[in-house]
């Protein structure tokens, strides 16, 4: 394999694109895609169960969730319940079905793990995980990133600090962008 040159963080994503593309064919078999074998092991686990908890924790807007989640609805993989505490938000459990296709996933993807790993160095992986969890830790609190930037950003307090602002030429000529 020839070697060019990259950022590590080009590699990271050139990677990430490699492995995601296998795991779609491999998940294909229980027709299910990679994003909704995620929801569902969210589900499972209990680390998200709406649709906002969801949206939230893959990363996506709320609308693209309820189109990731509809297919798993119809094919009775999971349904959704008013929470006993609050009747607006419903939540989200799996069903048997959705156990079994869970199971099923796990299997498969457990599968391809092997064999995109085979004949790694028990310790050069530790060291990637290592490497990846502190990677992905300081991504999380950069300045750059979504969740950091939507807790500092200054929330406006009249209609005039929302309006647009003219650009430098616009107040030379007194108009308005």
């Amino acid at each position: 394999m020839e070697r060019h040159p990259v950022s590590t963080v080009y590699l990271l994503k050139q990677t990430e694109l490699a492995v995601r593309s296998c795991v779609e064919v491999a998940l294909a078999e229980v027709d299910v895609t990679p994003s909704q074998y995620f929801i569902l092991f969210l589900v499972k686990f209990g680390q998200a169960t709406s649709a906002a908890e969801l949206a939230r924790a893959t990363g996506v807007l709320p609308q693209s969730m309820t189109e990731l989640i509809s297919p798993l609805e119809k094919t009775r993989a999971i349904v959704r319940r008013p929470d006993s505490n609050n009747n607006r938000i419903l939540r989200i459990e799996l069903t048997s079905a959705g156990e079994r296709l869970f199971t099923k996933a796990t299997e498969i993807a457990i599968q391809l793990e092997r064999e995109l790993l085979e004949g790694f160095d028990v310790r050069a992986l530790e060291r990637l995980n290592d490497a990846l969890f502190e990677l992905k830790a300081k991504a999380e609190a950069h300045s750059y990133h979504p969740r950091i930037r939507r807790l500092s950003k200054p929330v406006a307090k009249t209609p005039a600090a929302r309006a647009p602002r003219k650009s430098a030429r616009a107040r030379r000529a007194g108009v308005r962008r």
